[in-house]
């Protein structure tokens, strides 16, 4: 699981993390594993960096993960949009 890794990652030593992870791991306990996995990439595709047990358990809870494989994927908005008057309007109404 990218999870468990990020966990690791997110902590100085080791031995801080093995805590949250082994309460990731103990959601298969209750849920699926399929199902999990799904909750750790919609978790992981948002904006949280280490997702924990905290964050995951509701998504199972309330079944995001069932319906995040139904919805597209987010875009980024454009950079360089905006409201944009186009040359008619400065035109003042002249052609």
């Amino acid at each position: 699981m990218t999870v468990i890794n990020r966990i690791f990652e997110s902590v100085p030593v080791d031995e801080q993390g093995l805590d949250a992870a082994l309460s990731v791991l103990r959601l298969s306990r209750r849920y699926s594993a399929e199902r999990v996995e799904a909750a750790c990439r919609l978790a992981l595709a948002g904006r949280v960096r280490s997702p924990r047990y905290a964050h995951l358990q509701p998504i199972l809870a309330t079944e995001q993960n069932k319906a995040a494989g139904l919805r597209p994927p987010r875009d980024e908005p454009d950079k360089h949009g905006g409201y944009v008057r186009g040359a008619e309007y400065y035109a003042g109404g002249a052609k």
